[in-house]
């Protein structure tokens, strides 16, 4: 019996996820280059990961030729950071309208850079406070976006 390896299986997986969203993307019309429907991008973004996965099957065949087989993903995971970022995100979504978004933003980013890839504590908090005032100047001052306001007006 054949066996088979992730990338066979993660490949046929999105062969067929691309081609369902072409073919559901067909019944939204598709237009033409000249006057695009609502179906053109979806479809051509389910035509290319249909192709790219199909890619990756064939190159996953071929190492299967090789004797590449089936390994669990799973085996060696190390899931606290995974769990920290995650705990790190609930905690950034419980605060920004408390703290607004650059407060929130400063605190988040400097608790990944020093808890989840440990920094100088320099580097943490320059680069927290570079890059909110980075966002912030991009999304309210550039885009004009409306972000949450903390007890301060910014």
């Amino acid at each position: 019996m054949a066996h088979i390896n992730n990338d066979q299986v993660s490949g046929a997986f999105w062969f067929l996820i691309g081609l369902t969203i072409a073919i559901a993307s067909l019944g939204y019309g598709l237009g033409t280059l000249d006057s695009p429907q609502t179906g053109f991008m979806p479809f051509l973004a389910g035509v290319a990961m249909s192709f790219f996965s199909f890619i990756g099957f064939i190159q996953a065949t071929i190492r299967q030729k090789k004797g590449v087989v089936w390994k669990s993903i799973l085996r060696g995971f190390h899931w606290e950071k995974p769990l920290i970022v995650l705990g790190a995100l609930f905690a950034f979504i419980y605060l920004l309208p408390r703290l607004g978004f650059l407060i929130s933003t400063v605190l988040f980013l400097g608790f990944l850079f020093r808890v989840v890839k440990p920094l100088g504590w320099g580097i943490v908090i320059c680069g927290s406070i570079i890059l909110a005032l980075s966002a912030y100047g991009i999304f309210e001052v550039w885009l004009k976006a409306q972000l949450p306001e903390g007890p301060w007006g910014f």
